[in-house]
């Protein structure tokens, strides 16, 4: 006996011709049912000592087979109706949740159904998460929701994105990920009384694609706007708050300026770090990425070189421009402790007090005559001079591909300016990326030092594998592991993206409590054990805007689909012409009740 409730949205019944167990059972269809991939369904049923128990599980693969055919040619004559036999169609189901947790089959017979609104919600765990965002959409255009207790550090941290170049989204997704957190309602309600104050950025690393986000996507579609409103957004638009940076244009000797080609340089603003901020900082470690360095005695020439820098700098009396004068001669008591020497004050000296330093040039030049010319052992710490001209090589390279990147004048990229802060990389050599990327981080990681969890700050870096790959050793690796391990407790949450997460090393991955697949190379795609066998085999024929959302309460991945994007993605996306720009400025108008 059923109640209606059960029988409005039957689907059939429990299979009673296979085992069911407590992990998977199948369904017979009913005739007039039509079932795919993904769907939710719920099982209820008596117990013997007259308890209710509910089974909730996804549809992981669908098979019909003619039952009475033992050949292939039976299938002809019961088509034809000269042999006995009859189709029947089931579909296979991964349990998600028991209520209560009783480690239970479902029983034989028993009546399957749809799982809409509360079974639903049962079904993904939503009641047992405190602070839900969308983050996509399921195949019936329901809202997937993940726990932000497990994005921002309250019970977990960071997000990961795999999959192939191009066709994966990679990047699309974590700006839409961040665009949900930041500008809509759900995000901003998630984040509680942070929210204004909660910051990003954004590392564009592939053409100057991502230094569009401030403007509308002028290819935005009625479909497009409708997936966006099943995710509850009904105005969606560009990021509302972003400063964007790009590096100061090489070989310029006058104004500083940003190298920047698709849009006006006026709307972009130029970086660089100052020879006094190169060395307060310590910033010289993150010229010294590459495994290599480390593994020789260059890496503990770099560290002698750094601290010697900084017992030996103060800032160019009368300049304003962040110049330096390295001294000739410091006092033993200047400690050695590079922490300890970056908190004590400096006092500004004239020019005639030493060597000037104004760029990275200059720099390089002053320790030439320090570890080549004159050999101070306080400088080369007494290592054989086959290393110190290494390192020096590596310096010599370093200036043609980051020298521009240091020089008196610049200005800093401030994190705090804006809610998104986007920095442009993509034309810089890979050194000078790596350097930008680590410099930036470091800040970040210093800055949250003592200061408390909130406001959370929020990284998004494509690429990963550059920057922390597996198997080697480099400052940046060792800043962006440490981030993934202790970077929950601090507020400094990466969202995190790669080709392969074999490529990174195991630590990242490991500790991002949400992780997302896109489209997956057919050989890559088994070392992603989170994933079940079906959703492997399909994960190599995704669409773009297809992925898979892990996250630690739900026991299995769920395919979702996310939303074309709102905000321009690339050069051709945020150009508009006339009438377009001002359709944009009336919707925006409209949207904040101004018209």
């Amino acid at each position: 006996m059923t109640d209606d409730s059960t029988e409005t949205h039957r689907i059939g019944l429990v299979d009673g011709s296979t085992d069911a167990n407590s992990r998977r059972f199948r369904v017979i269809l009913d005739e007039d049912a039509v079932v795919q991939l993904d769907d939710l369904v719920a099982v209820r049923q008596e117990l013997p000592d007259g308890r209710s128990i509910s089974h909730y599980g996804i549809v992981v693969e669908t098979m019909r087979h003619v039952e009475g055919a033992q050949y292939a040619s039976d299938t002809i004559h019961i088509d034809a109706r000269t042999m006995p036999g009859e189709t029947a169609r089931l579909v296979e189901v991964q349990v998600l949740r028991t209520d209560p947790e009783l480690w239970l089959s479902p029983e034989p017979g028993m009546v399957v159904r749809r799982a809409v609104d509360a079974e639903r919600s049962m079904a993904l765990f939503a009641d047992q998460m405190s602070r839900r965002l969308p983050v996509g959409v399921d195949q019936s255009g329901d809202p997937i929701e993940v726990d932000l207790d497990f994005v921002d550090g309250s019970r977990g941290a960071h997000v990961n994105i795999s999959g192939i170049s191009g066709v994966a989204t990679k990047s699309s997704y974590a700006l839409f990920f961040l665009y949900m957190l930041l500008e809509t309602e759900a995000g901003q309600g998630a984040l509680g009384v942070h929210a204004a104050n909660t910051r990003a950025v954004v590392f564009n690393v592939k053409g100057e694609d991502l230094m569009f986000i401030d403007r509308p996507n002028a290819r935005m579609s009625q479909e497009a706007r409708e997936r966006w409103a099943q995710l509850r957004v009904s105005t969606p638009g560009a990021f509302s708050d972003v400063t964007l940076y790009s590096p100061r244009a090489a070989g310029d000797t006058g104004q500083v300026v940003p190298d920047i080609r698709s849009r006006d340089r006026a709307s972009v603003v130029a970086y660089g770090w100052t020879p006094w901020e190169f060395i307060r900082r310590g910033l010289l470690q993150f010229l010294f990425t590459e495994d290599d360095d480390r593994r020789t005695q260059i890496g503990f020439i770099e560290q002698q070189v750094r601290v010697q820098l900084l017992r030996h700098a103060h800032p160019l009396q009368g300049d304003r421009g962040g110049a330096v004068v390295l001294r000739d001669l410091v006092s033993d008591n200047v400690p050695y402790d590079f922490s300890r020497l970056a908190s004590q004050g400096r006092d500004a000296l004239p020019s005639d007090a030493g060597t000037v330093v104004r760029d990275f040039g200059e720099l390089v030049d002053a320790l030439v005559q320090r570890l080549l010319v004159n050999e101070d052992e306080n400088w080369t710490a007494s290592t054989q001079r086959g290393t110190v001209q290494a390192f020096m090589r590596r310096l010599f390279s370093t200036r043609r591909r980051v020298g521009h990147l240091i020089s008196s004048g610049v200005g800093a990229i401030d994190l705090n300016r804006s809610r998104v802060s986007v920095v442009d990389i993509s034309r810089l050599h890979q050194s000078a990326q790596r350097f930008v990327v680590g410099a930036l981080l470091d800040e970040i990681w210093d800055s949250k030092q003592g200061s408390g969890r909130e406001p959370l700050r929020f990284v998004v870096l494509d690429e990963l594998n550059k920057y922390a790959p597996r198997g080697e050793f480099s400052p940046l690796k060792e800043l962006l592991v440490d981030i993934a391990e202790r970077g929950r407790a601090l507020g400094v949450i990466l969202v995190g993206a790669q080709q392969a997460a074999t490529e990174v090393d195991p630590a990242i991955i490991r500790n991002a409590s949400i992780k997302v697949v896109g489209r997956l190379d057919a050989q890559e795609a088994g070392e992603y054990r989170f994933l079940t066998p079906e959703l492997r085999e399909r994960a190599s024929r995704f669409l773009p805007g297809t992925m898979v959302l892990d996250q630690p309460l739900v026991p299995a991945p769920i395919p979702l689909r996310f939303p074309f994007p709102s905000f321009a993605t690339n050069p051709d996306e945020g150009r508009m012409d006339a009438e377009e720009s001002e359709a944009a400025e009336a919707e925006l108008l409209d949207a904040i009740g101004e018209r």
